[in-house]
This record gives structure tokens, sequence and C-alpha cells, in this order.
């Protein structure tokens, strides 16, 4: 969940930019519709309700698992990258221009939580823990971790050098991990007071997400088709295979334990043997996506480029497939 801009790209600095339709505004073409904007992130919130963030502050709700849509007010312009909520009313938001937001009334209202943060500074993605603690991670090896519920926020520094971090997640054992550039994958065993460098990938290019597996287990993605597997809490890495070297948006991991991704380039694959190998799964899908989330009805929500897209998943294993 980086959640990165499915038209995301880096100028020679290294620096990662996102972008944005502003010529869409300035030509005065009509505001399109809430679900309609690219959206980089969303998160479920108890229920069927999901909350979507994405470009200009734009912040919005569907209580029908994504069928239907309104905008909600929000507080910036910024783009917004990440979102997470501890419980089905405490959550947060984090974006461009050092933007950090939070909720205490189920997403629907947000205010800002200002921070001695520089204007260049990039959230790119935020995880909750629980209604008081909450971690944010962005560009330059930005990290600022909260205790209160927001009120204050440090500034611990997980590595020595600067890297973008991309993604934080929360295994099903407890720890924190994070996935950044230049292979960069940093884990905590303390709820983020720490961080150490984990096992190396064996791979010095940008990761972008992680996905949580059952046993402590682990699948990290990044550029050109480059994905790894860690089967087990203390397994080594192993380099799971996809079809084309295309840059791996969003994983996620059903209720039927079928494993569902999405590349950049439109591409969508589908594992049924826990990560171990990927095929390709045709959608009608026309446009980049950043994240994936599972409905409460099964129904999968695509966000990304062209807004918010609901798919149904064919998750039964192919004839003679050979999942293991």
């Amino acid at each position: 969940m980086c959640r990165v801009s499915p038209t995301g790209f880096r100028d020679d600095s290294g620096i990662r930019l996102f972008m944005v339709f502003l010529s869409l505004v300035a030509l005065g073409v009509a505001k399109p519709a809430p679900a309609r904007s690219l959206l980089l992130d969303g998160a479920l919130v108890g229920g069927s309700t999901v909350v979507a963030v994405g470009e200009r502050g734009a912040i919005i709700s569907s209580s029908d698992s994504g069928v239907s849509w309104k905008s909600l007010p929000s507080p910036t312009k910024e783009t917004l990258t990440g979102v997470s909520f501890a419980d089905d009313q405490v959550g947060w938001v984090v974006g461009h221009g050092g933007t950090v937001l939070a909720t205490t009334g189920g997403g629907q209202t947000w205010t800002r939580q200002l921070l001695t943060e520089s204007v260049d500074t990039s959230f790119l993605d935020v995880l909750a823990l629980d209604a008081r603690t909450a971690i944010a991670i962005g560009a330059f090896g930005t990290t600022r971790l909260t205790r209160d519920g927001g009120q204050t926020w440090a500034a611990p520094t997980p590595v020595d050098q600067e890297p973008h971090l991309n993604r934080i997640v929360q295994d099903l054992r407890g720890a924190l991990w994070i996935a950044g550039e230049a292979g960069t994958l940093l884990t905590s065993s303390d709820r983020g007071e720490s961080w150490s460098p984990a096992e190396t990938v064996g791979y010095e290019g940008s990761l972008y997400g992680l996905l949580p597996l059952p046993e402590g287990g682990l699948l990290v993605h990044g550029l050109r088709g480059h994905l790894f597997l860690r089967e087990k809490q203390r397994g080594s890495w192993q380099a799971s295979q996809v079809e084309q070297p295309v840059m791996l948006a969003a994983l996620c991991r059903l209720r039927t334990e079928v494993i569902l991704m999405a590349g950049a380039a439109r591409w969508f694959f589908i594992s049924h043997d826990q990560g171990r190998s990927f095929s390709r799964l045709p959608l009608p899908v026309t446009s980049a996506v950043a994240e994936l989330l599972e409905m409460p009805d099964s129904g999968i929500l695509a966000l990304g480029e062209a807004g918010a897209i609901r798919l149904e998943i064919p998750t039964s294993s192919p004839p003679g497939s050979s999942a293991r």
C-alpha cells in the first residue's frame, strides 16, 4: 500500500512525483464525479463503508461497498496518498505538503493535525495501530510516530540513509515492516519506536509494497515485475515469477486465500498457491491501479487513475492449475 500514483515518475534527482491532472481544470473541463478522479488509497471502516483519498485533497466515501460514492469536505488541496483506520471511528490520512489529517467520526469529517513540517515533505503511507498510535512514512526517510492520538508526533530515524519509504504494514504476528527504494526493507518489533534492516531480498531497485501472509510470511513487490516471497517467519526470500516485467503496484489477499495483484501497466495477476506463482488475469480495466480492496460482499475495489472501479474476480483455480 507505495501507494504510488499509477502515473508516477521520477525526475533526474530521483524524487517521486505524482501526476495530477491539473490540465483538466486549466482547460475548464467539468470536475469529474467523486469516484472518477485519481485515487491513491482506500480503507474499509466497519461494515460496508469505504473511505478513499487522492488528488487535490479528495476524500470520498461509500456506504455500499463502492457501488455509490459521495464527496466529503477536505481541509486541504494537497494530493493525499495514504489512509488507515484504527477502528470504525478513528483514522488518519497523509499526503504531500506535510499533510496529516485525522478523524474521530468514522471518516465523515476530517481535521488537520499540524506538524512542524516543511511544505516540501511528502508522506506516502500511514498505519494506524490503535486509536492513539499511528506511524506516517514518506520521502527521504521521513517517519513520524504519535502515541497520543496525534497531539504530538515523534521523529525516529529508521535508517542512516534517506531512501523514500513507500509502504508500511503490520504482519499477522504483530511485527511492523517498511518497504522503500534502493531495496530498503525495515522491521520493528516495538511498534515503531525503533527500526532495523531486515534480511535483504537481493534487489536494489524500488520496493513498493508488502503483503502479510500466514505464519509470518511476506510478499514484497516492486519495479519491473520484481516479487519476493518469504513463506514463514524465519524463512529465506525466494523470487516469485510474473509474466511481464511491469511495476507491481498493489497486492490483495482475498478471504478465499487467492492473491490478486495489479500492475501499473493495466496488468492483473492471480495466485492460487499463496504467492509462489502468478498467472495473468484478463480484466476489463483500461487504466492504471494504485490499490486493491476486498469488499464485504466479495467484490474487489480497484482504486487508481480512473477513480474507483468495482470488479468481480473468478477466484477458483482454473482447470489443470498447478496451484500448490
